[in-house]
């Protein structure tokens, strides 16, 4: 590369160079950016249900009762039949599941929401576990577990009793506050065989559902394989169109539409930018040869091929390219910086946070869940996308140079 001619261009046109440099830096920078939080998201929107150490909850579309009158369940927890649990814990990508009966139990003129387990070792149970504050884990016969809010609002110590729909349930343990981040928010812990007689001898369930002695859960928590590629909503809705799925697929729209950069608005600013840029870097080329044509006939003249040529100017725009993506890289490496110390909210959906709209002290409860944006550098990432920049720009340059084919070594003489 002849450095003098290309030093000569860029002073006497230092502030288009300057500008179109600057212009690719910062949109390969932007661009960087918005595709690492792209790929971010299924890590982002799983932080919810990560906090139960789960990926996956599954819940069905039921049925408003007339009256809400001892145990009910919320319409958005209809009974799964065993045989529709089988089938869902049977799909590729589930590792391990849990399941539960949870129900809003009308008593006079208290209310509480329960949420029947498995006593055995599983999801549910070894989170109460960890999270026992007083007391002991014991759900046997009718020992119960209740929250510590639960707790405070009706003066209730360990080895009280408490009505759960007419049977009368001893306080064996009391949870520390919000044990699971208000999803399938319980007052009351109860023994999972317990909750399915409660169920069963409900007026009003048995109206909507007919339960009869075929066995059912209402919550099916799944652990699923992250590595999974396919649309896990699609195959278990496949299963009964009335499955409810709530999974990192809930939340991510919402947190597209936080992240800007990446929402449907920013991918197609992003498009019209790079339009931009792509032809304002075409033109830059053509400026180039246009006003270089006397300096072009002249090494033609004396002996200069048109590969020379194409050589020259190809790494006149190699060294353009490589400063702009040093700087793009960096603002790259800045902006991530900058955006992991940001946070991002996604407010809970109410059916899997359920609980009476009717009573407003009962629904109050905090559905929103704020987290830090788990972002890093991605090497591999930048490193691809700086090869894939230098590619499609030196191809472009490659493709318009064909114009000196059209400056002849005679053009300029006399």
């Amino acid at each position: 590369m002849m450095k003098s001619y290309f030093y000569s261009f860029v002073k006497n046109n230092k502030i288009k160079v300057s500008m179109l440099v600057l212009s690719l830096s910062l949109y390969f920078g932007l661009l960087a950016l918005s595709l690492t939080l792209m790929k971010s998201i299924p890590e982002i929107a799983a932080i919810p249900l990560k906090s139960i150490g789960i990926q996956t909850i599954v819940q069905k579309t039921g049925k408003i009762p007339e009256r809400m009158v001892g145990v009910i369940f919320p319409h958005s927890n209809g009974p799964i039949s065993d045989r529709d649990l089988k089938k869902i814990t049977s799909l590729g990508f589930v590792e391990g599941y849990d399941r539960g009966v949870y129900m809003w139990i009308f008593d006079k003129a208290s209310f509480k929401a329960v949420f029947g387990i498995e006593e055995a070792p599983g999801i549910v149970s070894d989170i109460l576990k960890k999270n026992i504050q007083q007391g002991t884990f014991s759900l046997s016969g009718q020992d119960v577990i209740i929250t510590h809010d639960y707790a405070r609002k009706n003066n209730l110590a360990l080895g009280a009793f408490i009505n759960i729909s007419g049977t009368r349930s001893l306080v064996q343990g009391i949870l520390k506050p919000n044990v699971s981040g208000n999803i399938i928010p319980a007052d009351v812990y109860m023994n999972m065989k317990e909750a399915v007689v409660l169920a069963r001898g409900s007026k009003e369930m048995q109206k909507l559902y007919g339960l009869g002695e075929e066995g059912f859960s209402n919550v099916v928590l799944l652990k699923t394989n992250p590595g999974w590629e396919g649309d896990k909503e699609k195959a278990i809705k496949a299963i009964d169109k009335e499955l409810l799925v709530f999974s990192e697929k809930t939340f991510s729209k919402e947190i597209m539409d936080q992240l800007k950069i990446i929402s449907a608005s920013g991918t197609a600013l992003f498009l019209v930018m790079g339009a931009v840029l792509l032809a304002a870097f075409c033109l830059l080329i053509v400026f180039n040869l246009k006003t270089r044509e006397k300096e072009i006939a002249i090494l033609r003249m004396i002996g200069w091929k048109l590969s020379d040529l194409k050589r020259q100017f190809i790494n006149e725009t190699l060294v353009l390219l490589l400063v702009a993506l040093v700087a793009g890289n960096l603002i790259a490496v800045a902006g991530l910086a900058v955006v992991s110390t940001q946070t991002v909210s996604m407010e809970l959906p109410w059916d899997i946070s359920a609980k009476p709209h009717f009573l407003p002290q009962e629904n109050s409860i905090e559905r929103i869940v704020t987290a830090p944006i788990p972002v890093h550098v991605d090497w591999v990432l930048l490193v691809l996308l700086s090869v894939a920049f230098i590619a499609l720009f030196l191809a472009v340059n490659y493709v318009l140079f064909y114009r000196l084919r059209n400056i002849k070594p005679y053009a300029m003489e006399g």
